[in-house]
Order: C-alpha cells, then sequence, then structure tokens
C-alpha cells in the first residue's frame, strides 16, 4: 500500500545544462565497489518495485540506523576528471515501513585510499513523493568544493551518498554523473536539456491558481530555437515561475546587469507585455530586482511588443541595482512574471548578462569580439581584423566598416541597435 509523504525540505537542484551522462552503478551485476561507509548495512537486492520508472534487475537497498553514507567508486573514462562533470543523477525509492517526516539527500567525495572526506559537496530534494516508489533527483556539485578536492590529489575517490534520515530504510539505482555541456555562453543557467520531461522541482509556479509549468518537448524547432527541451508555462493571474539555484555560487545579483532568454507565446491576441525579474526568498517572499527596458528611453518598459504565435524571440531584462535589497542580494531562486493572464508559453536558453557589460544590458563575446553598449557609444573590442556592422531596429544600416584588432567606439544617440546580428543598447 502507497502513502503520500511530503518531502519539507526546499528543492536545491541545479540549473539544467545540456549534457551526456556516465553510469557510475547500476548494480546490475552486484556492488561493483559500492559500501556502506557507516551506520547501518547494504546489500544488493532484487528490484522491490519494479515499474516504467525503473525497472532494473537488480538494486543497493540500505538499511539506515544513524544516517548511513553510501560510497561508490568514481571510475572516470580515460581522460576525464571530476572537472569535466556538473552534477550526478540518482533514483531512489523509500520503503516501508519507515517513519518518515522529512528528507533531504546529501553528496560528497571519500578517499579510499587515506579514508579523508568532503561533505555536502551536492544537496537536493524533491517535493511529493510516495513509499515504494522511485525518484530521480538531480544534484549540482559545488564547483569550489570540486576544485578544492581534485587540488588535494586524492587519486582514488568515491561518491558519498548520504539521505539524511536515522533509521530509514531505501533501496538506490542508476547512479550517474551529468557531463558538463559547452556553452556558447558560460553564464547560461538553464537549457532543460538535462532535465527529465515532465514536472520538475527546479522550476515551478508557487502562487497556484492553475498556474503549472513543466519541462516538455521544442514545439517549434524551425526558427532561432533548435533545442530540444523547453519549459511549458500554463500562466494564471500574472503567476511567477521560479528556477531554483539560478544565482552561481559565489556571486551576487549585482554582479549581472540583465538576464537574457527565449520565449514562444502560444496565444493570439497579446501584446506589448512586461515581464518582470526578481528574487523568491526562503519564508515566500518576492522581490522585484529587474525588468524590461523601452528600447527609445532606455527605462524602465514592455520586454516585448507584437510577437507571431509559435515563433520564438529574444528578450532581455535589466537588473536595477536600486531594487537589489541586502535580503535580495544573495538569494539563489529566481523567478520571472510575464504579466498576462492566461497565457500558454515557454521560455528556454536562461542567460545571465555580467555587470562587466558596462551598463548595457547585451553583449556579444566570443572568442574575437566583444561589443557592449554604454552611455552615448557602442563599445567594440576585437582580437582581429574583422567587419562590424550596426542597424537601426527598423533595418537601416547606420555603421559598416572593416576594423583592425584593438578597442574601438562608436558613437550613437540612445537606442537599440543591432551589431553583428545581436541587439545593444546604448543609454
Amino acid at each position: 500500500m502507497k502513502k503520500t509523504l511530503t518531502l519539507l525540505c526546499a528543492a536545491c537542484l541545479a540549473a539544467g545544462v545540456q549534457a551526456q551522462t556516465y553510469m557510475l552503478n547500476d548494480f546490475e551485476s552486484g556492488a561493483n565497489g559500492a559500501k556502506l561507509e557507516w551506520g547501518g548495512t547494504a546489500e544488493v537486492v532484487a528490484n522491490p518495485c519494479p515499474t516504467d520508472d525503473n525497472s532494473s534487475s537488480n538494486v543497493f537497498k540500505v538499511e539506515s540506523t544513524e544516517f548511513a553514507n553510501v560510497s561508490t567508486p568514481l571510475n572516470l573514462p580515460e581522460g576525464k576528471t571530476l572537472a569535466d562533470y556538473t552534477g550526478a543523477r540518482l533514483q531512489w525509492a523509500v520503503l516501508e515501513p519507515s517513519a518518515l517526516q522529512w528528507v533531504g539527500v546529501e553528496l560528497g567525495f571519500v578517499d579510499t585510499d587515506t579514508q579523508d572526506k568532503m561533505f555536502q559537496v551536492a544537496t537536493a530534494s524533491v517535493g511529493v513523493g510516495a513509499y515504494n516508489t522511485w525518484m530521480k533527483t538531480d544534484f549540482t556539485f559545488n564547483t569550489d568544493s570540486v576544485a578544492k578536492w581534485m587540488e588535494a590529489g586524492h587519486a582514488n575517490s568515491a561518491l558519498l551518498i548520504k539521505v539524511a534520515y536515522g533509521e530509514y530504510t531505501y533501496v538506490l539505482d542508476n547512479i550517474q554523473l551529468i557531463e558538463k555541456e559547452q556553452l556558447d555562453d558560460p553564464n547560461t543557467i538553464f537549457t532543460f536539456e538535462t532535465m527529465d520531461l515532465g514536472v520538475t522541482p527546479r522550476c515551478e509556479t508557487p502562487f497556484g491558481g492553475g498556474a503549472s509549468c513543466e519541462v516538455a518537448e521544442n514545439p517549434y524547432t524551425d526558427g532561432i530555437n533548435a533545442s530540444s527541451k523547453v519549459l511549458k508555462v500554463h500562466g494564471s493571474s500574472f503567476s511567477p515561475v521560479t528556477f531554483a539555484e539560478a544565482l552561481p555560487v559565489g556571486k551576487t545579483w549585482k554582479d549581472y546587469s540583465g538576464i537574457k532568454f527565449q520565449v514562444c507565446i502560444e496565444d493570439e491576441g497579446f501584446s506589448w507585455s512586461a515581464i518582470e525579474m526578481g528574487v523568491r526568498t526562503d519564508n515566500g517572499t518576492h522581490i522585484k530586482i529587474g525588468y524590461g527596458v523601452d528600447e527609445s528611453t532606455g527605462a524602465e518598459g514592455a520586454a516585448f511588443g507584437v510577437y507571431t504565435p509559435g515563433e520564438w524571440f529574444e528578450v532581455e531584462l535589466k537588473v536595477d541595482e536600486s531594487l537589489i535589497t541586502a535580503e535580495a542580494e544573495s538569494v539563489r531562486m529566481l523567478y520571472l512574471r510575464l504579466m498576462k493572464e492566461n497565457i500558454d508559453y515557454y521560455y528556454d536558453n536562461l542567460t545571465l548578462i555580467p555587470a562587466s557589460s558596462t551598463g548595457a544590458v547585451s553583449t556579444i563575446e566570443t572568442d574575437d569580439m566583444k561589443v557592449y553598449g554604454t552611455e552615448g557609444r557602442i563599445c567594440v573590442e576585437l582580437q582581429n581584423d574583422m567587419p562590424v556592422a550596426v542597424y537601426s531596429l527598423d533595418g537601416r544600416l547606420l555603421f559598416s566598416q572593416v576594423l583592425s584588432g584593438g578597442n574601438h567606439s562608436i558613437d550613437m544617440p540612445k537606442g537599440v541597435y543591432i551589431v553583428n546580428h545581436t541587439k545593444v543598447v546604448v543609454f
């Protein structure tokens, strides 16, 4: 018999990145080096609750008496290190008759030679589950912790897994590492590519009222966005959508001048809408920290105007430092709030814009070129000679020249321009 349980631990899950996974241990041929480090007993057993979610023959059963820690060797492919992975994924199920109130899950490392240990390299939990039911959980590694572990030269390491409850019986399976995506922009925080289809605690609509969101297949791949997965949203009563762990570790919102992302709207009849950006604190408070910029004045305004239903378009929001309170500065949960009611739409490719863009909402940066807008001019930094073209939003060519390698500035009045196919704001 299933008993519904609620996991009260807030989800501490990472931004999705496009990547492959590498299987560490599926227990099909035995323990494969997995063992209980302390706190109970563990053994490979037949899957006690096989379903479509997990039809494995064998799993690893843990009977925890005192916050048991399980380890499984980190036997990485040749040429790979921990730095090549952004996090881990595993399946787990709680078995009756465990007495459950709340639970979180922690990951760490252990040196199998010296027994040196590092804890809380990653933490996670889910919102709602049931006994004898498989759950899949993603974790994001703390990059500082991974770097320190690697610098210490631990040649033979294992992954520590702790399901944080004292007297507790559960099973583990399909422990994988998630490879880092080779992103064009390292500031990208959500692409949804490694997230499972369906509802996820990584993105939620906390106001309820009929609002919902879930990871879905991209229905419109013939335009500017060919991603395979996106976040599908049904908005209701101007509901915000939250994104857990959106602020990188060690950063504050003052380190960023804005955010850019892609939007696709299903419905007709909507235009000239604002999108609000903010953070959601642990106590449920929403604090606005950013907004769309009026293309003619540079002041707060609509985030987008006329659009074509079923076509992706780009949106950029400005982070307003004057709105970043001490309470909001380091909150890692982001929200975006499209100010329309009863609307179906999609989000994808959320990317933070560093404050080094010198006041611009947009910055173009490649190996050869960096372009950003500032007060009264467009700044261009080139590694090599290359053509640079500046257009107005109505398509008029305003500047075209092959510029030599080095730093250049192009005087322009306040407004929004297209520079080599990317939008730049001059204030």
